[in-house]
This record gives C-alpha cells, sequence and structure tokens, in this order.
C-alpha cells in the first residue's frame, strides 16, 4: 500500500502596516565666524537666520588669554542681520594663554529661526574664527 507524502504547510504570511516615515528632526545651527572686540562684545555669525529671544549671554566666554581676562556675555544682545549677533561682555576672572578663545556652553538659547535647530555651542574655538 502506498502513503501519500506528507507537507509542512508554512505559516500563513503575516501583513504588516508600513511605519510612515516621519520628517527630519530639526537641524543644528552651524557657527561660520566669530569676531572678538577686546573687552566689548564677540559677534557670532550662523550659517542660517537666528532666533535670540532666549539667548542666554551668560553661557558664552571669551578667553583672552594673551592679556589673562576672561569675559562672559551680558545682556539681551543684539541681532545686526538675521545671522549675526552681538554680545556685549563683561569681565568674569581670567587665565592666561597664547590665543583669544570662545567657549559657549549647549544652553546658549540660540535657534534656528527656520526649524528651531539648536547650536550646541563650542569650546576653545581661537578667535577671529575662522582665521
Amino acid at each position: 500500500m502506498h502513503t501519500p507524502p506528507t507537507f509542512d504547510l508554512a505559516p500563513p504570511r503575516v501583513r504588516r502596516k508600513r511605519r510612515a516615515i516621519g520628517s527630519p528632526g530639526p537641524v543644528a545651527l552651524m557657527l561660520v565666524a566669530a569676531e572678538f572686540d577686546p573687552s566689548v562684545s564677540v559677534t557670532l555669525t550662523f550659517d542660517r537666520d537666528i532666533d535670540i529671544t532666549s539667548l542666554v549671554a551668560s553661557a558664552v566666554i571669551v578667553n583672552d588669554a594673551p592679556e589673562a581676562i576672561a569675559y562672559r556675555g551680558d545682556g539681551p544682545g543684539t541681532l545686526l542681520t538675521p545671522r549675526k549677533v552681538v554680545i556685549a561682555l563683561v569681565e568674569d576672572g581670567g587665565q592666561g594663554g597664547p590665543v583669544v578663545t570662545l567657549t559657549a556652553g549647549a544652553g546658549n538659547g540660540i535657534v534656528a529661526d527656520d526649524d528651531g535647530g539648536t547650536w550646541a555651542g563650542v569650546t576653545d574655538v581661537a578667535l577671529p574664527f575662522p582665521p
């Protein structure tokens, strides 16, 4: 007597909904230039228009190392152009060294005007930037 062959059936295919591809998040701001006016201000220029309504000027520090003086940002800042902000400086200690540097913390409050992308800040960038 002949027995018919047996087959293992594959499990049924499960159709899953495709995930919707969301729009990418905000793009980070990029610093493209920075200038120091000794003991007065620092001017920052970005790759696109910025919003400084939440600026935390004290997060911006310029270390004038050759003079052994550090300056901290003070006040609301002033937009010179949609991409350029001037931040007033006040003396705040200091340390010696060969170059003038800029440091700005991530909580500086400078954001892109178009998508709200934030500026992550910088650490010890030689001024003027770019050289």
